[in-house]
This record gives structure tokens, sequence and C-alpha cells, in this order.
């Protein structure tokens, strides 16, 4: 028998006859006196054939058979009349002479040990926004061709997604690097993320269940609109400032709320339950440099927990500078009206989807609470250790009051949380010479040929080597 890891260069397993005399063409073999052919043993049992034993063949040590990838095997048929020759040049005696359906008879090749070559998978290509597109909103939905990979068939899935956006084609200038299993061909961009009137470079990388990459994308170009939302320039859209006359007083210090925004306390009118949220930081030196109302609908039920089912004042977002690059920074969120019990602050991020943030620690009166985020860690979803936080975010429940809703989350499939993955494969049939999915036998694997199990011939079959 041979092996080959491109079918053009075989390396033969070693064979031995002992075989002292010429055998009739209905005559027997001691199966002792050979070893290292195909027909070997009796109907219903199979040969093994370990590769490990061809470690030491020139074919094997110059690369030209690449054991942990063979993908070809080619059995070699034995006449048996003394004209084919043994590994140590022995004469090679087998039921001879046969006619009609002479032949080795073989049912079947078999692996045990089998083991697949992993392969990257294809490069994605970037669909929305279309290369050097303009007049992009603030909030667009990055879309990515579908996830292929030649090893689908063989249960081989799309992982996580790399995503990339930069103000440079360098990519060296980064303002969004997350890789996300939760974001795998679309990413909904928070509107905090990008300013007006600049032009960005976009790319993605697949990762398949092996955690194989695929080569980056080409990179797209797209530039933001210059419309500003925010024409005062105070941090807050126009149409979610308070009124002028307004008297809202979140921080219950006896002065109305639109007569205080500054940088480190910013208050607006939501666009989910009629009320006003407002944030505010300690520190002088750590700016509140945007801050937007925005629907919870925006962001798709994607997450280690379900969306919330409600939320009193929707979400708000933000993009908070602080002082020095890595910082935690806390912040004080405040609420028009008390958070019921059982609403928890929800957060949305492209990595995780929407999940509950645990350390969020409301008042007595549930009015307000106070969040702690780290940048580039903790809370932070632009994946960058770069001085900016953004965070969407807001007080919410589920429809039954718990953490999450009982159901399955499209693209989790035990990735987050942490348990062990188990696939169960098989192998393709062989046509035409070649394998319908990229398939390799381990170095250590065995190859069972088995004799068939049904037999129509009278005569004596042959062995093969």
């Amino acid at each position: 028998m041979e092996v080959s890891s491109d079918g053009m260069t075989f390396a033969r397993f070693n064979n031995d006859s002992l075989t002292p005399n010429p055998v009739g063409g209905f005559g027997s073999l001691d199966p002792t006196d050979i070893d290292g052919f195909a027909g070997k043993y009796r109907q219903a049992y199979g040969t093994p054939f370990d590769l490990s034993d061809l470690a030491t063949r020139n074919e094997v040590i110059s690369g030209a058979v690449d054991l942990s990838a063979i993908t070809h095997v080619r059995l070699v048929d034995v006449v048996g009349d003394a004209s084919d020759f043994d590994t140590s040049g022995h004469v090679i005696y087998d039921p001879y002479p046969t006619n009609q359906s002479a032949g080795l008879d073989l049912d079947a090749v078999g692996v045990r040990y089998e083991s697949r070559v992993n392969v990257a998978p294809d490069q994605p290509f970037p669909v929305f926004p279309t290369d050097n597109a303009v007049n992009v909103p603030l909030n667009p939905t990055l879309t990515a061709s579908p996830f292929s990979d030649p090893d689908t068939p063989n249960g081989d899935f799309h992982y996580q997604t790399r995503w990339q956006i930069s103000e440079n084609t360098a990519f060296t200038d980064l303002v969004l690097d997350v890789t996300s299993p939760t974001s795998l061909t679309t990413l909904v961009l928070s509107a905090t993320l990008l300013q007006t009137g600049t032009t960005y470079f976009w790319r993605i990388q697949y990762f398949d269940s092996q955690n194989a990459a695929s080569g980056w994308s080409q990179s797209f170009s797209f530039t933001t609109t210059a419309t500003s939302n925010d024409t005062n320039g105070n941090g807050i859209p126009d149409d979610q400032e308070l009124d002028p006359s307004s008297t809202v007083d979140l921080n219950d210090d006896g002065i109305p709320d639109v007569d205080q925004i500054t940088d480190q306390y910013k208050v607006l009118n939501t666009v989910v339950g009629d009320g006003q949220v407002g944030i505010s930081v300690a520190n002088p030196n750590v700016v509140i440099e945007y801050l937007e109302a925005t629907d919870p609908d925006q962001f798709p039920d994607t997450g280690d927990t379900a969306a919330p089912q409600d939320t009193i004042l929707g979400l708000i977002d933000f993009r908070i500078r602080v002082q020095n690059s890595g910082d935690a920074q806390s912040i004080t969120v405040y609420l028009s009206e008390p958070a019921p019990s059982g609403y928890q602050w929800y957060k949305y991020g492209p990595v995780k989807g929407w999940y509950v943030f645990s350390d969020a620690v409301f008042s007595s009166d549930r009015r307000s609470l106070a969040i702690t985020l780290t940048d580039g860690d903790a809370g932070d979803t632009d994946g960058l250790t770069n001085g900016i936080l953004i965070d969407p975010g807001g007080a919410g429940t589920a429809d039954d009051g718990s953490e999450s809703a009982d159901k399955p989350k499209s693209g989790s499939s035990g990735i987050n949380g942490g348990s062990a993955m188990c696939f169960i494969t098989t192998a393709g049939s062989r046509v035409a010479g070649q394998m319908p999915i990229p398939m390799t036998i381990a170095a250590l694997a065995l190859l069972f040929i088995c004799p068939a199990v049904l037999r129509i011939r009278t005569r004596r079959c042959r062995h093969a080597k």
C-alpha cells in the first residue's frame, strides 16, 4: 500500500513475503509468513497500516510526502507468479493463476485517529458603506460579505469577526478595533463614535471555529455627513436639548439643569419615555464631549442576555474624554423618574451585545446611579485604550423581570459562556481520486484495508501491497 499528500509522490509501506513455494489458484497461505499486505487477514478483518512507520522514508524526509496531510491511498495488486518482490527482495507467492474476478477484493479503506488540517476562512469583502460613500450618518451599520470557508461542510463555522475603523489607510490611527462573536457580518455603530464631516477607512477579518484568521479584507472609505446635529457645540443634539424655560433639576441642587450644561454635566430630553437623563463627572480634567438619547430598538437582540423588554427612558450614548489613557472613570447618571424595583443598567456593545452591567449602583431613591468605566476595558465599547469612553446604556428590565430571557441567542452558541465545544464529523468518500472535503490523516493514524464482506467469485483473490 502507498500513501501521498499530493497525489503525485507516494511512499510505500514495507512488506514481507516468506511464503516458501508457489501457491495454486485455489491454494491457501499461512498469514504468519506475510506482513504489510492489504489482504493478509480473512474476510471481515482489516489490516492496519501505521503512518508513523513511514517516518524514515526518503519521500517523507524530503518533504515530498507530508504524513500530517495524507490525501491519497493507492493499492498495488500482486500477481503472485514470482514476478513481484517484497521490500527485502523476496519473491512474492500468491494464489496463481487466477481468472474472471481475480484481483484484490477490497471492501473499504477506513481511518482511525483521523485528523483534519484546518483551512482558514476565505477573505471577506466589505459591502456597506460602499467604497468612497459620502454623507454617511454617524451611526451606520457596517455590513460585510457572508462567511465562506472550505471546511464548512465539515462543521466549521463563523466564530468571530474583527472590525477596524481608522482615520488613515495604514490603520495606525484607529477609532474602533473590536473582535466580536456576536457582530459577525453586521456591526451597528454607536452614534457617539464618529465625527461629522470626517473620512474613515474600515476593514474586516473573519475567524473560524478553530480561531484561524482569514486575510484582511480590502479597506473601504466613507465620509460622514457634514451636517451637525449640535449646532451650538454644547455636546447635546439640538432636538434633545431642554427648553430654555425648563425647571428640570435632576441633581437636586436648586438650579435648573438647563443653566448648568458644562463639560462635566449634561442633561437632555429622552427619545423614549418622555423624560430626561443627565450625566456628570467630578474630575474637572475629564470632559463629557457628547451625550445623545437613543432608542434601544436600533441595536440587534444579541449578546449574553436578552435585550431589555422595557426601558423607562430608553438609552443614553455618551463620549467622554478621560484625563489619561487607560483611566477608570466614575460617572453619575440622573433619571427624571425612579427606576422601578428590578430594573438594572443594561449596556450594549459590539463584542458582548446586550448585557447587564452589574457594577452599576443605584441610589436609595433609584433616581440616580453610579457606574465606573475603564478606558479600553470594562464598559468601553470602542476596544481601544485611547483616552475615550464610548458607552450606550439605560435602565431596563427583561419581560419577566429577570436578567435574561429564556431563549437562545444568535451567535453565542456557547462562545461567551466559556463551555467546551465538541464536534463529531465523518470522513467523506473519494470521488475521482479526490476528497469532497479537506481531510488529512494524522501522523499516528491507522488505515484499515478490509476484504469484501460478500464474495461472488469462485477463484482465490490476490493480495495487494
